[in-house]
C-alpha cells in the first residue's frame, strides 16, 4: 500500500477492495462519486455489507488512516443521545406490476381532486377536507402494499402542471417515508394529508412572483414567504375537520432544524415530525422538477444536495432514511447497464437495492429493442454471458426516451400484468 500525505490532517492510503476492513473510512473511490450508489463523499465501513457493496463496484479505494469508527459525526452522536432508532422497513405485500393499474387510477383521481382544490382557492371557495381524506386513504393503502407503483408515477411530470403535481408527489413521498420508518396506518393517513395540502397558500401568491423566471428580490421574497401564513388561513376555514398537524405543516414546512427558517425561526425540537418529513419530500420533488427558472436535478444530484443540507436545513436522521427509502435507483430511473443497454427501473428490491427490477428499453447500440423485464437480484446473464448490472444513471432526454409516452403505450399495465 502506498501512502499519499495530503496535509497534516489527512493521510490517505490506496487499498485494493479485497483488503478492506471494518472500521476504515473510505475517502475516495476509483470513480466519480455521482457514478456510485454511496450517499456521501466519505463514509465508514461499519458492516460486512458495506464492504461487499464497495467490492462489487470498485477495484480500489482510498482510506483515511487518521479516522477510525469511533470518530462519529456530531449528528450521529446527537441521534444516539436522543435514542432515535427506527425499526426495519415493513416487507412489501404486493408487486409493482400487480398494483400499477390500480395505482394509476388512484394517482389520476387524486391529482384531479388537487387541481379542483387549487381552482377553488383561486376563486375564494373552501376546501373539502373530507374529500381530501378519502383520496389520501387510497394513496396510503397503495403505498402500504408497495410504494413502487405510486413512486414511479411521481416521475411523470408536466412543467405546466407543477403546483398540482408537486402536491400529489409530496403526498406520495411523505407517505412512502412514513411507511419506511414504521408509522402506523392512521399516522400515514394524517401525514399524507399534510403532504397534499402543505402548499395550498401558494395559490394566493401573485403569478408574477410565484413563477418569476429569475431570482426573487426584496419585497418579492417577503410575498413568497407569506404563503405559509396564507396556507394556515386557508386550512382553518376549510370545510370539515382539519387535523392540527396538517395546519401546522402548512405553516411550518419552511422552518429549519438550525432555527434559521421561516415564518417563526424555530429549531428542530419545536418542529413536528410530520413537518420534518414533508419538508424533505417537498425539497426532493422541487429539486428534481423542471421549473420556468431552472432545470430539475437528477436523483443523485438531489440527494447529494439534501445530504449536505441535513443537520442544518433538514432533519439528519430522516434524510438518511429518505435516501434509503428511495434507493439509489428509484422507480422511474433511467439506467445504463455494464453491457451498454438502457433500461428503466420499475421496482426496488428491498434486500438488494443495487439490483432493482428493470425493463430493458434500448439495446447496446442504443436503438429500441423489445421490452423485457429483468430482475437484477436474480443475476441473470445477457446473450454474451455477462451478468446484468447497472453501471450508472442517465438522463432520459439524452437517449430520446419519453417516459410519459412509454407509459401511455400501456406496456406496464398490459405486457407484464401477470408478473
Amino acid at each position: 500500500m502506498k501512502k499519499i500525505v495530503l496535509d497534516s490532517q489527512l493521510v490517505k492510503v490506496k487499498v485494493a477492495v479485497e483488503k478492506l476492513m471494518l472500521g476504515q473510512y473510505v475517502t475516495e473511490l476509483d470513480r466519480p462519486w455521482l457514478e456510485s450508489p454511496f450517499l456521501f463523499q466519505g463514509f465508514f465501513l461499519t458492516t460486512d455489507k458495506h464492504i461487499s457493496l464497495v467490492q462489487e463496484l470498485c477495484q480500489y479505494v482510498y482510506v483515511d488512516t487518521t479516522r477510525i469508527i469511533e470518530k462519529e459525526t456530531e449528528f450521529l452522536q446527537e441521534d444516539k443521545r436522543k435514542n432515535i432508532v427506527y425499526p426495519p422497513p415493513p416487507k412489501k405485500t404486493s408487486t409493482f406490476f400487480k398494483e400499477i393499474t390500480q395505482s394509476d387510477k388512484i394517482f389520476s383521481k387524486t391529482l384531479q381532486l388537487i387541481k379542483g382544490f387549487l381552482k377553488n382557492i383561486e376563486v375564494n371557495k373552501n376546501l373539502d377536507i373530507d374529500e381530501a381524506k378519502k383520496a389520501v386513504d387510497q394513496v396510503v393503502y397503495s403505498v402500504i402494499k408497495t410504494p413502487d407503483a405510486l413512486m414511479w408515477l411521481t416521475q411523470l411530470k408536466k412543467k405546466d402542471e407543477y403546483t398540482s403535481q408537486h402536491s400529489m408527489n409530496v403526498c406520495v413521498l411523505s407517505v412512502a417515508l412514513g411507511r419506511y420508518i414504521g408509522l402506523a396506518e392512521n399516522e400515514l393517513k394524517e401525514l399524507g394529508l399534510c403532504g397534499m395540502l402543505h402548499d395550498m397558500g401558494k395559490m394566493l401568491i401573485p403569478d408574477k412572483v410565484l413563477n418569476k423566471p429569475g431570482k426573487l428580490e426584496g419585497k418579492e421574497i417577503k410575498i413568497m414567504k407569506y404563503h405559509t401564513v396564507l396556507g394556515l388561513k386557508i386550512l382553518k376555514k376549510s370545510k370539515g375537520r382539519v387535523p392540527l398537524s396538517v395546519i401546522n405543516v402548512a405553516y411550518s414546512h419552511h422552518e429549519r432544524v438550525d432555527g434559521k427558517g421561516y415564518p417563526r425561526g424555530i429549531g428542530q425540537d419545536k418542529i413536528s415530525r410530520p413537518t420534518r418529513i414533508v419538508a424533505i419530500a417537498d425539497m426532493y420533488d422541487a429539486l428534481t422538477s423542471d421549473r420556468v427558472y431552472r432545470k430539475g436535478c437528477s436523483h443523485l444530484e438531489a440527494i447529494d444536495i439534501m445530504a449536505k443540507m441535513s443537520g442544518k436545513h433538514l432533519d439528519y436522521a430522516l434524510v438518511l432514511k429518505f435516501i434509503e427509502c428511495l434507493s439509489i435507483y428509484p422507480p422511474g430511473s433511467i439506467v445504463e447497464l455494464t453491457n451498454n443497454e438502457i433500461a428503466i427501473v420499475v421496482e426496488v428490491n428491498q434486500d438488494e437495492k443495487l439490483r432493482p427490477k428493470i425493463i430493458l428499453l434500448l439495446g447496446s447500440d442504443k436503438q429500441p429493442r423489445s421490452e423485457k423485464v429483468i430482475d437484477l437480484a436474480q443475476r441473470d446473464k445477457d446473450i454474451g454471458g455477462e451478468m446484468y448490472t447497472i453501471r450508472r444513471t442517465v438522463r432520459a432526454v439524452d437517449y430520446d426516451i419519453d417516459i410519459m409516452k412509454f407509459y401511455n403505450r400501456g406496456v406496464l399495465q398490459k405486457g407484464f400484468s401477470s408478473l
